[in-house]
Formats: C-alpha cells, structure tokens, sequence
C-alpha cells in the first residue's frame, strides 16, 4: 500500500495514492478497474497540520478549522482544496499520524 493514501475533502469519492516520482504511468501497474484513473499531479504548495489516533468526521473538521485559523492569524492564502492525509494501514491500532493539508495561493 502506498503512503499517504488521500482523501478530497471537497467530496466523498475521490482518494489518491501518492507513488515516487521515479514511478510513471508507463512503469505503475495497469488498473484492473476502469473507475481507477492514473493521473500525475502537478507540484502543489501545501500547509499542514498533523494529528494522532484515528480519524473520524470530527476529528477531520475540528483540524481543518485550527488549520484555518492558523492560516488566517499569519495572514496566508489559501485555496479551498483540503485533503486528508493517512499513513497507516487499517490493522495499525498505536502511534497513528494523520494530515490536513489546504493548497495555498
């Protein structure tokens, strides 16, 4: 499994894998599924807060608010793009990390 899987928070459906940047469409297996899209992202300038445990609804909001506000009180732009970052597997109970990120202008 590839980390950080990502998840938009502008909807429910869209996750991403995040591969190398060594790895291209031409070298990443073939999706045996055709809702499975290979895309390459262009390089993005991202603010990130962290958090531990698990991550719910609750949790997701309550760190994209701090997010925010400590965006707002250093006087930095941001898109309204956030993501979800998650770096363990379902089966890891300890030690969980999780992200909020936001694109910045």
């Amino acid at each position: 499994m590839a980390s950080p899987v990502s998840m938009s928070l502008e909807d429910s459906t869209t996750m991403m894998f995040m591969v190398p940047k060594s790895f291209n469409k031409n070298t990443l297996p073939i999706p045996n599924q055709s809702e499975i899209k290979l895309k390459e992202e262009p390089e993005k300038q991202v603010a990130v807060i962290s958090f531990s445990g698990w991550a719910n609804d609750k949790k997701i909001n309550k760190y994209k608010q701090r997010l925010i506000s400590i965006l707002k009180k250093q006087n930095i732009s941001h898109s309204s793009k956030f993501y979800f970052f998650g770096y363990n597997a379902p089966y890891e109970v300890f030690n969980r990390k999780n992200e909020i990120a936001v694109e910045l202008n």
